[in-house]
């Protein structure tokens, strides 16, 4: 039953004198945002994406308030930090609104895959990233899709919601030892090959992906780097 009948119901049977309260939503009720459902073309109900076609001059970090205000046409909100440091996102999804605004221009978060979580966990994971897109281009917001992947168990749902021929960001931050760096390249093979991006935008080093395949990397410092 969805929210909507459940108060519909609830009006009709006059189930508890405190009905009238259930007009809106109480406190952390909808945790899982079932209050907006995007479309979907995928067997998960990951939601579908518009295609990005904006190359960003500069990212700046979302929990960098003063490069946020202070944003300058070109400019790109991103979310390559601790998943902890932009959870609001997704929990209080009105919250950031204001800021991304005045920036304009957002990638979508980057919640963490970790090849020790359960496909589950990360399925989840990817379904958040969409979802707050959408979200965010809902409400004037352009959106950049983030892409990010564990092993290729993942590659099916991760690259889900995302249409071809557009431009999607990565991030080579932490890509440490032979195991990780590999992980990384063949994520990027089969990224290139399903998605067909026009355009990478790359959040951190080059890991000679340049050199391996043919396609328009862009590459941003880290906050480490400037």
């Amino acid at each position: 039953m969805s929210y909507a009948q459940f108060v519909e119901l609830a009006a009709k049977l006059d189930v508890s004198r405190s009905s009238h309260n259930w007009k809106t939503f109480p406190g952390n009720w909808d945790k899982l945002n079932t209050h907006t459902l995007y479309a979907s073309g995928n067997q998960w109900g990951i939601p579908d994406l518009p295609q990005a076609t904006v190359v960003p001059e500069r990212l700046v970090a979302y929990n960098d308030r003063h490069a946020c205000d202070t944003s300058k046409p070109g400019d790109a909100v991103h979310f390559f930090l601790d998943d902890y440091r932009f959870e609001t996102v997704w929990s209080k999804p009105q919250r950031p609104l204001s800021r991304l605004q005045r920036v304009g221009v957002a990638l979508t978060p980057d919640f963490s895959l970790w090849h020790e979580m359960p496909l589950a966990m990360q399925l989840w994971q990817v379904y958040r990233s969409r979802w707050c897109g959408l979200w965010m281009n809902s409400h004037g917001v352009q959106v950049i899709p983030t892409v990010s992947w564990s092993t290729p168990d993942s590659y099916d749902f991760a690259f889900a919601g995302i249409p071809e021929r557009g431009v999607v960001a990565i991030s080579s931050v932490g890509i440490r030892g032979d195991e990780a760096k590999g992980n990384y390249l063949d994520g990027i093979e089969e990224m290139l090959e399903r998605l067909r991006p026009r355009d990478v935008l790359i959040y951190g080093r080059g890991l000679g992906e340049d050199k391996l395949f043919h396609a328009d990397f862009h590459y941003f410092k880290t906050r480490w780097d400037m």
